[in-house]
């Protein structure tokens, strides 16, 4: 199955939001509780619907009466769209079947629209077993969870063998054996009571007496061995003591070594200041010389006054173009009335009276026209003045725009060489030794190294001990079964050969069983073992420091270039990160084949990070990329480290209590 895309309408914190996905990896990052889970939510939701253990309540958005998710998704060549449909119902929210369907290829599907027939449809789409629950097939094949990526192998080893055998469905062989093995030990123990008392009893009384002596000799090694890891603890502890002193005096040399380059980084950044301000004030200078010579092109007047007395003489050329136009409407009044009074004199109009007044007309016009003909003279040399006044008064006022800003860099510069010199003499006077610094490290470092071989021995010791502990507890518990079987041995004589073939009946039965689960779980573990081991090599990309395997009780183990095995707990954060994500994709392909279904083609990691160290984190994004055979891999994660993995990149934000995704570069 590959997500298509996913969109959200009321869910949690999400009002309206659509994502699509692609082919690689995608990480959601964003600060905690911004909704970047619910999306993973709303996946498990649109597939499983209540099935998936969320109640219905804590999917619809609070204060809403309806929402829904809608997934599309793509499962052998088809592409599906299923949609689940939420609403309000009283106190309560139900699944909405007016809202719930399914589309592939972009045809409905005939469904009724119950959750119920949803949930059968997708079991039948994606071919999960009637007899599997759906959301824990896909939790073990294609979803890790919150602290599971390392859970499995750091796991007891009886809850890892519980867990896998629960997904080989073993359980079923496994009470029917124990429980016959149980009374076939109550009828062996009679038939061997009843077999040769005498015979018997001799040979119990040897094997006790070994029992006894082995106990013996376990007891004075676990003594030794006690005796042993305590001095390695005292050697431990002191190196422990030592590397903490040297730590701390390395964090005392680095912390006066940053205040020294802190200084240094001061000085350098005052004298490139200084640099920058004398190629400004260089610059700035240089101006001011162009601008005083030409300021010198310009005589000084006034530029205020010179333009009042453009404006006056425009104006007076205005008034008397206004007055000859006034006077020779005048004139064609007169003309117009023809004969009659004139209204400017009073007179009868005649053609003598015409022409006289045409004649005057004539003569005023000349003399206005002369006196605009002098203003307007004065005003093109009034104009040429004000533009060069207007020019001077620009340049002065840039000029003195520059001497303040020379003014202004030449303070700063002072400045900044005061401060530079005082700094100077903090520097001259600050103890740093680097040679110092340096044989520190080197120190810590081979404290460091002491300590964590001292720290192996301990484990090792330590684990010869708890075998050894182990082994004198079941020799102790043979010492008690001997004896318990010398005691019945003395008591019983009867019943022998009606037992015989009923024993061997039921022997042959349960060993039909047991057969039948270890085939079962040997062929299911040299597979397991195949697909750890591809897995691990394609995530570390075939290097060749270590190798892995799985022991019989399903626990992982590395294996150095040189035979040697190295506990899981050993290994680098890298290392283990590596063999987590390899057990974990390779339980889901097996878990998967059992089941009879495709190799999962997405991995869904929520919050993969929790309860891993800064190494491991570091080591992870690698590991992910490295992944070749899952198509897709959704990760939602708070650590920005895992963005470094990321072919696409969203990040999730949560304002006024609604969350909104949004694609990053």
């Amino acid at each position: 199955m590959l997500i298509k895309r996913i969109k959200l309408k009321n869910i949690r914190t999400h009002h309206e939001t659509e994502i699509n996905f692609n082919r690689g990896i995608t990480v959601f990052t964003g600060r905690t509780g911004s909704g970047k889970s619910s999306i993973l939510m709303a996946i498990e939701y649109a597939l499983f619907g209540s099935e998936c253990g969320i109640p219905n309540n804590a999917i619809l958005m609070r204060g809403k009466q309806q929402g829904y998710v809608e997934l599309e998704f793509q499962e052998k060549g088809n592409i599906y769209r299923i949609t689940r449909g939420l609403k309000r119902q009283g106190k309560n929210v139900v699944s909405d079947s007016t809202t719930n369907e399914i589309y592939v290829n972009g045809k409905k599907l005939n469904l009724l629209g119950r959750a119920t027939d949803l949930n059968q449809k997708i079991k039948e789409i994606l071919n999960y077993p009637e007899e599997i629950k759906a959301k824990e097939l896909f939790e073990i094949t294609s979803y890790t969870k919150q602290d599971e990526i390392r859970t499995l192998i750091e796991m007891r080893p009886e809850k890892r063998q519980e867990y896998i055998d629960k997904i080989l469905q073993l359980s079923k062989y496994k009470s029917t054996s124990e429980n016959m093995r149980e009374v076939i030990n109550f009828f062996e123990l009679l038939h061997a009571e009843l077999s040769s008392k005498v015979e018997l009893l001799e040979k119990y009384k040897e094997e006790l007496s070994s029992i006894e002596e082995k106990m013996t000799a376990l007891k004075e090694l676990l003594k030794k061995l006690n005796s042993e890891i305590e001095k390695e603890k005292e050697v431990y502890q002191k190196v422990k003591n030592e590397a903490i002193r040297l730590e701390e005096k390395r964090n005392e040399l680095l912390k006066q070594r940053r205040e020294y380059d802190s200084i240094k980084g001061k000085i350098e950044h005052l004298e490139k200041e200084n640099t920058e301000i004398e190629k400004e004030t260089l610059i700035l200078k240089e101006k001011s010389v162009r601008l005083s010579n030409e300021l010198k092109n310009y005589p000084k007047e006034d530029y205020e006054s010179l333009k009042e007395k453009f404006i006056s003489i425009s104006k007076d050329i205005e008034f008397l173009k206004t007055e000859i136009y006034e006077k020779e409407k005048e004139v064609q009044k007169v003309k117009d009335i023809g004969e009659g009074e004139c209204p400017l004199c009073k007179q009868k109009i005649t053609k003598e009276h015409l022409v006289n007044l045409e004649k005057e007309f004539e003569k005023t016009k000349q003399e206005l026209e002369k006196k605009i003909n002098e203003l307007k003279a004065q005003k093109d040399n009034l104009e040429k003045k004000t533009s060069n006044a207007k020019k001077a008064e620009e340049l002065s006022k840039e000029l003195e725009i520059a001497k303040q800003r020379i003014d202004e860099l030449e303070k700063r510069k002072i400045k900044n060489n005061q401060e530079i010199v005082e700094l100077n003499k903090v520097l001259s006077s600050h103890k740093f030794d680097l040679n110092k610094l340096n044989q520190i490290e080197q120190e810590l470092k081979h404290a460091q190294e002491k300590q964590r071989e001292v720290f192996s021995k301990i484990q090792t010791l330590s684990k010869e001990h708890a075998l050894r502990k182990e082994e004198l507890q079941e020799s102790a518990k043979e010492l008690y079964e001997k004896k318990k079987e010398i005691e019945e041995l003395e008591n019983m004589k009867k019943k022998l050969e009606k037992l015989t073939n009923l024993i061997k009946l039921l022997k042959r039965l349960r060993n039909d069983i047991k057969d039948i689960r270890d085939v079962v779980r040997m062929r299911f573990l040299e597979d397991f073992k195949q697909e750890f081991q591809r897995k691990f090599e394609e995530i570390r990309k075939y290097e060749e420091e270590y190798s892995v395997d799985i022991k019989n009780d399903y626990e992982p183990v590395a294996y150095a270039s040189n035979g040697e095995e190295v506990p899981i707990t050993h290994l680098s954060g890298g290392e283990k990160t590596s063999v987590a994500l390899a057990y974990r994709l390779a339980l889901a392909d097996l878990a998967a084949q059992i089941s009879s279904i495709n190799p999962s083609e997405i991995l869904i990691l929520d919050e993969p990070t929790t309860g891993l160290d800064q190494e491991d984190i570091k080591a992870l994004p690698e590991a992910l990329r490295n992944i070749k055979t899952i198509p897709q891999i959704i990760i939602v994660t708070h650590d920005e480290e895992l963005k470094n993995a990321a072919d696409y990149k969203f990040e999730v934000i949560k304002e006024g209590g609604k969350s909104s995704v949004r694609e990053k570069e």
